[in-house]
């Protein structure tokens, strides 16, 4: 059976509808309630910044995308798989299909994680600002990860085994391994959403479910993209770094500081039949 990959702009499209798709939802579902305490706030020293960088970042890895040139059968006979790292080299060994429609379902169901927060009514009190942040969230991991695979242009681990047809290894995918796209992405929604449901909650059990989850989601996306040949063990890690580390630190940057209450002291005096009694009142 001849299996191929898609083409740059779907390969893009694979993850802006999803955004869009969640981003409608968090502002026009569920609109804002003022009934509870919100934990986010934007402003515009935080928010221009982060979303222009995502919006350049995303439009140059579109274009680079485009831009790039695949591999030749000249750049194929060039490869050697001793030349790359020793935890890289078993990659090189695999490449499946049912792997790879694992990890697309892994990826394609972590979409719905951040949909999952708006059980909680504290979340859809402020369901506008995390929208927002949703939105940067994708963004900025877009940018990350398009124009580092844009640049790098690594070649993927099935390029480098013969086993595989010739035609599927100078594809116009077959130089963007570096660094894992879909666990860059099922690690940064993961968290997210982690985030976002700690922020809001004081259940431990919850607490403990979305972050167990936020962890293994990612790594088993990326253990499969490595059974698929399709990504190298330091592409999945350094994906998973990306992606949770733009995940967790876009809430927390937008958190909203919590206000300690500083000890006063009140003096009160209480005169009695002999007796005269200052109490000082914390």
């Amino acid at each position: 059976m001849k299996l191929c990959y898609s083409s740059h702009m779907s390969f893009s499209a694979h993850r802006w509808l999803p955004a869009l798709y969640l981003y409608l939802i968090f502002f026009l579902l569920y609109p804002s309630t003022g009934y509870a305490q919100h934990r986010y706030a934007l402003s515009p020293a935080k928010d221009i910044p982060l979303l222009s960088m995502g919006v350049a970042g995303t439009t140059a890895s579109i274009l680079l995308r485009n831009k790039h040139k695949p591999l030749t059968a000249d750049d194929l006979g060039k490869l050697n798989a001793t030349d790359i790292f020793a935890i890289d080299q078993s990659a090189t060994h695999y490449y499946g299909r049912n792997a790879r429609i694992a990890s697309d379902v892994l990826l394609t169901t972590s979409y719905i994680f951040p949909l999952a927060t708006l059980l909680l009514k504290d979340v859809r009190s402020e369901s506008n600002t995390i929208g927002m942040l949703l939105l940067e969230t994708v963004l900025i991991n877009e940018a990350l990860t398009g124009v580092t695979k844009a640049v790098v242009r690594r070649p993927r681990p099935f390029t480098y085994n013969q086993d595989v047809p010739e035609n599927i290894r100078t594809g116009s995918e077959s130089t963007f391994s570096f660094f894992s796209g879909h666990t860059s992405y099922t690690a940064a929604l993961s968290f997210f959403s982690a985030k976002v449901i700690s922020d809001h909650t004081d259940n431990h059990t919850l607490k403990a479910i979305a972050w167990t989850g936020a962890a293994l989601w990612p790594a088993a996306t990326g253990f499969f993209r490595y059974k698929a040949g399709l990504h190298f063990p330091t592409d999945v890690i350094t994906g998973y770094i990306v992606g949770a580390t733009v995940g967790y630190m876009v809430p927390q940057l937008h958190k909203k500081k919590e206000k300690t209450q500083s000890s006063t002291v009140t003096p009160s005096l209480q005169v009695g039949p002999g007796m005269v009694r200052i109490t000082l009142v914390f």
